[in-house]
Order: C-alpha cells, then sequence, then structure tokens
C-alpha cells in the first residue's frame, strides 16, 4: 500500500469511531483526495487534521456511478473485515477498490465527476443463533461454511445491500452462498452447517459535486492535472 500517514499537529485520538459528523465527512473527501493524486501523478494527500490516523477498525470503500434518471451502477468495492489503520490502511483500499476490483475496469480520471464514494465502517460484530439471526436494513452479515474436500466458504454483504436490493433474509443467505462459490443447492442441511456473524456499519457517502464544494473552502488552490497514471496491477489472488 501506500504511506500517507499523519503529518502535522498532533491529531485527535478517538478511543471509539466517533458518530457520523465532520470527521466522517473528511474521511470521504480524504478517499476522493487519494484517488486523484493517484490518477494525476501526485503526491498522496495529508490525512485529515479531524481524524485519527491510528485508530483501526474493518472497513469497505464503494464507488458508484451516478446515472441520470437511472439508480446509480456499482463501480467498485473492496474491504476488510479485519482491523484496518485507518492512516495508512484506508488510502490502500481506497485504490484497490477503485482500480484493482476485478468485476470492473480501472477507474480513469474522465470518470470521477460521474461518481459518489461510500465509505462503511464496521463495528459491533456478533455471532448469529442461525443462518436468519439478522436483520434487513440493520445488519450486515457474514457467512463462513466447509464445502467440499475441506474448502471453507465465506462470503458477506453491507448491510445496505439487502435493502437496497430488496432481499429477504432468506433470499441474501441464498445470494451469499452462491457469491462464496458453492454451486451446490443451498438447502437446509447446508443451512445447518453455516456460521453467521451480524455487525453494524457507519456508513458516510458523498458525490463528487458534494466534494468539489467542500474541496474548494480547505483547498483554494486547484490541483494541476496531468496525465493519468498507469492502472495497478491487481493484488487479488
Amino acid at each position: 500500500g501506500i504511506n500517507a500517514e499523519y503529518m502535522g499537529p498532533c491529531p485527535p485520538t478517538w478511543s471509539a469511531l466517533p458518530p457520523k459528523g465532520a470527521a466522517t465527512w473528511d474521511l470521504c473527501c480524504y478517499c476522493f483526495e487519494v484517488l486523484l493524486a493517484h490518477l494525476r501523478r501526485l503526491p498522496p494527500p495529508p490525512f485529515p487534521l479531524s481524524c485519527d490516523p491510528l485508530f483501526e477498525a474493518p472497513l469497505f470503500v464503494t464507488w458508484m456511478k451516478q446515472r441520470r434518471g437511472r439508480p446509480d451502477e456499482l463501480r467498485g468495492c473492496i474491504g476488510c473485515l479485519e482491523p484496518v489503520r485507518f492512516g495508512s490502511g484506508l488510502p490502500d483500499y481506497v485504490l484497490r477498490s477503485s482500480q484493482e476490483d476485478r468485476r470492473f475496469p480501472p477507474i480513469q480520471l474522465d470518470e470521477v465527476a460521474s461518481l459518489a464514494c461510500r465509505l462503511s465502517i464496521l463495528s459491533d460484530f456478533e455471532s448469529c443463533a442461525d443462518a436468519f439471526d439478522w436483520e434487513v436494513g440493520l445488519h450486515g452479515v457474514l457467512i463462513e461454511f466447509p464445502g467440499h474436500g475441506g474448502r471453507r466458504h465465506s462470503a458477506t454483504y453491507l448491510p445496505e445491500v439487502a435493502l437496497e436490493h430488496g432481499m429477504t433474509r432468506r433470499v441474501a443467505i441464498q445470494e451469499l452462498v452462491a457469491k462464496a462459490g458453492y454451486v451446490d443447492p443451498c438447502n437446509k442441511e447446508l443451512l445447518h452447517r453455516v456460521r453467521a456473524t451480524r455487525y453494524k456499519t457507519l456508513v458516510e457517502a458523498l458525490t463528487h459535486a458534494e466534494f468539489v464544494s467542500a474541496h474548494g473552502r480547505t483547498h483554494p488552490t486547484p490541483m494541476v492535472l496531468v496525465p493519468p497514471a498507469r492502472p495497478l496491477q491487481s493484488r487479488q489472488n
């Protein structure tokens, strides 16, 4: 990953994730700054002054392409279920989600104006009594189960996924089983082997237009355009 550790005055120290507000908004703006700096071949931006660069939490970075009169289109999403240090880890996942999601071509500079960024920070992990012991829209769900030949399968949906796609818990679990790479039927016998974990997320999101408005207030000198960098090579297995 890239090194974008905090430099400057003493940063705040977070004993827990702060509520949604100015600091989480700054983190989302920072995601746009990291992406633009990469595409414009500029040095990595400084970490936001309002945030603790040493704070650790699991997170996902999602990029959506806005389409007039139509639903937004997923453009990339990659994250980690293990704690990530914000100062060094968040910029890494900004670039992974925008450049290395194998489902999509890397995001290009001329696309950025049509994007929205969503930062999901995960917390409150709890073991479920069964595969359906969670609430659509409130919880994300992680499933893990053994497959053929001792292979372990796992997959997760963030809380907003099932809600935005109108899924019931049963449909979401069936979709997750397929997402985990399991090709046999999702039957009662399999569901008994599923170990499910639920969690909650703090979600901050902003459009490029909102970022430009905020960026103009805090960075009056415009960033210099240079030719975009070559895409990162995928490091996914």
